[in-house]
């Protein structure tokens, strides 16, 4: 019997432990304007228009990068200390074991993050050239709630957002899954 019990036991935590490290990753592109003299192409109510910035060198390119944070859904943040949070909104230092992850895009709009814990994720784009006018009901509403569970969303509008526009998609990662999307245009 005792040895029935160790053996069971064993079994348990090794499919714990198989279960905790699962995990899946997340990719995708962002369609930033960095193109050629700065060229850009804006949207408003009146209608669409391009825009360049004459001054910039020939053959040159934005080389602003879009900042992309991954944010699980149940996090408690009403638990965080006020500090804790002035560091991740001032300095973007994420709090200490929070699934609160960061990354920026490459040259070519390119993110990646890998090894991340199978959950439901809020990924959120902070794009330095974007509009809001290009967010669909669907990222609208996923900012809204996002915004609402925020700690002090006041400072992170004016600490982390700024001038930038804010895209939010909700993400569902299963475990071994590599999602690739899509996000909506910047």
């Amino acid at each position: 019997m005792k040895y029935k019990l160790t053996l069971l036991i064993f079994c348990l935590l090794l499919a714990c432990n198989t279960i905790a490290s699962a995990s899946g990753s997340i990719s995708g592109k962002v369609y930033l304007p960095n193109s050629e003299r700065g060229m850009r192409i804006a949207m408003g109510e009146a209608g669409a228009g391009m825009m360049w910035d004459m001054s910039a060198p020939k053959k040159s390119r934005a080389n602003k990068q879009a900042d992309i944070w991954l944010i699980e859904r149940g996090i408690n943040f009403n638990a965080l200390p006020y500090a804790d949070v002035q560091k991740w909104y001032q300095s973007g230092t994420i709090p200490v074991n929070l699934p609160i992850y960061h990354t920026t895009t490459n040259e070519a709009g390119h993110f990646l993050f890998q090894d991340i814990p199978a959950a439901d994720y809020y990924l959120m784009i902070l794009d330095p050239h974007g509009d809001e006018i290009d967010q669909n009901l669907s990222e609208k509403l996923s900012r809204d709630e996002l915004m609402q569970k925020l700690p002090h969303v006041d400072e992170f509008e004016l600490f982390m957002v700024g001038m930038r526009s804010c895209l939010v998609q909700k993400i569902t990662l299963k475990n071994g899954q590599k999602i690739n999307i899509r996000p909506g245009f910047l």
